[in-house]
């Protein structure tokens, strides 16, 4: 017995030593994913027929992430555009600026995906249990891994500069741009948004930009990690950059982080 008790000793030694020693595999390197588009973003978007639309075609469209949650403003979504136009894309997970990073270009699968439409903005998800939405979130890693690909990396893109009210159009939802000299014209609160505290919700900041007599509503989230920080004060003419989205009847512009906002 203390034989074989000897050997079972060496070896779960021998076994400790080697674990001790071992070098972990480092994770599998990131290979971008080199897929054709059949379709642009804006023909994607066309194919919304009203209410929630299902793709039944073989459709893949490309392009780059325009937006970040890093910042806390964007939630379980984020933005790609092409030279087309822009669009989002809901996917019910958060900490998304890890793996889809502005700039990299991003290629997605659409078939019997949904599009479906919020306040006049079309985006791609799933199939929504909830009569009240046209969409939902794809939430689910099997769903997420054969329907979103991630391709190379690259710089961010430039924002589209407006300069011009006549600019402000539906063609460009979805889009990075910047508002050029914009006049903040009215405020809800001091701040970007106020943060949840105690008994006191979250609530967004409401500050309204205009160009030419075209207004732009920035909008931020309460959640959003720089939302106590001072907004500018009424009057100030600044460059915004930030998605453009709507919202009925309103343009909304939505800061991926204040380095959106350049006083002048």
């Amino acid at each position: 017995m203390k034989k074989i008790y000897n050997i079972i000793l060496i070896a779960a030694l021998t076994l400790f030593s080697a674990s001790c020693t071992k070098t972990f595999d480092e994770p599998d390197e990131f290979v971008p994913v080199n897929m054709e588009p059949t379709h642009t973003i804006a023909q994607l978007k066309a194919m919304r027929i009203g209410g929630s639309t299902e793709v039944l075609e073989n459709v893949i469209v490309s392009g780059k992430v325009v937006s970040s949650d890093a910042e806390g403003n964007f939630y379980r979504t984020f933005f790609i555009q092409d030279e087309t136009g822009g669009i989002e894309i809901k996917i019910g997970k958060t900490n998304l600026q890890s793996y889809y990073k502005e700039g990299q270009t991003i290629v997605v699968k659409a078939r019997h995906l949904t599009l479906g439409s919020y306040g006049g903005m079309v985006s791609l998800g799933e199939r929504s249990l909830e009569s009240k939405y046209e969409n939902g979130y794809i939430d689910t890693d099997l769903r997420i891994n054969e329907t979103i690909f991630r391709g190379s990396l690259g710089p961010k893109v430039t924002p589209l500069e407006i300069t011009d009210q006549i600019q402000i159009t539906y063609s460009r939802l979805g889009r990075l741009v910047t508002l050029k000299n914009a006049k903040l014209i009215k405020r809800n609160m001091a701040t970007w948004a106020q943060k949840a505290s105690g008994t006191v919700e979250a609530v967004y900041g409401e500050h309204t930009f205009q160009i030419g007599t075209k207004s732009v509503l920035v909008r931020t989230s309460g959640y959003a990690k720089f939302a106590s920080e001072p907004a500018p004060s009424l009057n100030t003419i600044a460059d915004v950059t930030g998605i453009l989205t709507k919202y009925n009847t309103t343009y909304q512009l939505v800061l991926n982080s204040l380095d959106g906002v350049v006083v002048k």
